[in-house]
């Protein structure tokens, strides 16, 4: 599986070289370098707010989200500082594009930030994809844009949104099932396909833990009695304003395997219950309750979102261990080791 931080910054290079956007941020980057290079520009806009423009980098998308949404942030002060300098702005038609299109980028700005995080789970990759294909539908401006990334979105993640693709991984879909801060995100209607396919595939992963696992032809068709959205799915707003929780119930056969029965137990706490716990501590703390269902759940809430964390451990490692640094004792995985938890070391 592709990196999905990666992934994501791949997903918005589409918009990006869209005609419409980039003419926008190719203006906008002039104005910044003229900004920059201008010592007299710079003191003046910090005098004002205490704050000068940002520049982007071509190799993180985020840095342009941020040269974008400081320009709109401190437009008032730059505009005064230019008037008085003699020196070009932006048309007021291009400031207004320019807010559409941050409004547009916002969300993948933070989800970006969010799955690319040491922190962050690979149950949430599936709820993040889903929040932002909710906000790409109901848009109201930069409605083309809007059309090409959502496009890009379904074309990039089809292998872990669409159970029809040829290269489809459940583990994703599997890891946000039993992530019960995330679990009722597919518990919709149109989720069906996608909850049956990680349902399957926590199954089959079962069977490597407990030798009594039913064969995969005992797929659950549970759905979600009639809730309203919970507080806890609040965070992914534009998949929570589109969530339609089906009222029905499929009844199970009398004798269901055990691992059914906890599957479908788990399902019924989930719908009742608003958790405080991680998915870790859920798990740990249920593991009597749970003992075919929660090793193979604790493996996958246990699962980065990204490989982004591990490529920051290469540059500190290369940081670490340049010529600058050759006549250090330490040894490059203790200095490694205090260098990324030196946050929890001083607290």
């Amino acid at each position: 599986m592709p990196c999905l931080a990666h992934t994501l910054q791949l997903t918005l290079k589409a918009v990006m070289k869209h005609p419409n956007a980039d003419s926008l941020i190719s203006r906008a980057r002039k104005l910044v370098h003229t900004v920059r290079k201008s010592s007299v520009a710079n003191e003046a806009m910090i005098k004002k707010c205490g704050k000068t423009l940002v520049r982007d980098c071509s190799t993180h998308w985020n840095s342009t989200f941020d040269m974008l949404r400081r320009l709109l942030e401190i437009r008032t002060e730059l505009n005064q500082v230019l008037e008085e300098l003699g020196m070009d702005t932006l048309l007021t038609s291009n400031w207004a594009k320019l807010e559409n299109l941050v409004k547009l980028l916002e969300p993948f700005a933070i989800h970006t930030d969010q799955l690319q995080s040491d922190s962050q789970s690979l149950s949430q990759v599936v709820p993040c994809l889903l929040n932002l294909e909710a906000h790409l539908l109901t848009t109201a401006s930069g409605k083309q844009l809007a059309q090409v990334l959502l496009k890009s979105l379904r074309e990039r993640f089809a292998a872990i949104l669409s159970p029809d693709s040829p290269q489809f991984d459940a583990t994703p879909a599997a890891a946000c099932l039993l992530d019960p801060s995330v679990s009722l995100i597919l518990q919709t209607p149109d989720m069906v396909p996608l909850r049956r396919a990680a349902q399957s595939l926590v199954q089959n992963l079962a069977a490597q833990y407990n030798t009594a696992t039913p064969s995969q032809d005992n797929v659950i068709a549970t759905q979600t009695a009639a809730h309203s959205p919970p507080t806890v799915l609040q965070k992914y707003r534009f998949l929570a304003s589109r969530m339609e929780v089906n009222a029905s119930l499929t009844n199970e056969p009398e004798g269901a395997d055990s691992l059914l029965t906890e599957m479908k137990k788990y399902g019924d706490d989930v719908k009742q219950g608003v958790f405080n716990e991680t998915p870790l501590q859920f798990w740990r703390s249920r593991e009597a309750v749970y003992p075919k269902l929660a090793p193979v759940a604790l493996d996958l809430v246990s699962a980065p979102a990204s490989q982004a964390f591990v490529e920051r451990i290469f540059s500190v490692c290369g940081l670490l261990s340049s010529g600058l640094r050759n006549r250090t004792t330490t040894s490059l995985e203790q200095r490694v080791f205090l260098k990324i938890n030196k946050k929890l070391l001083f607290d």
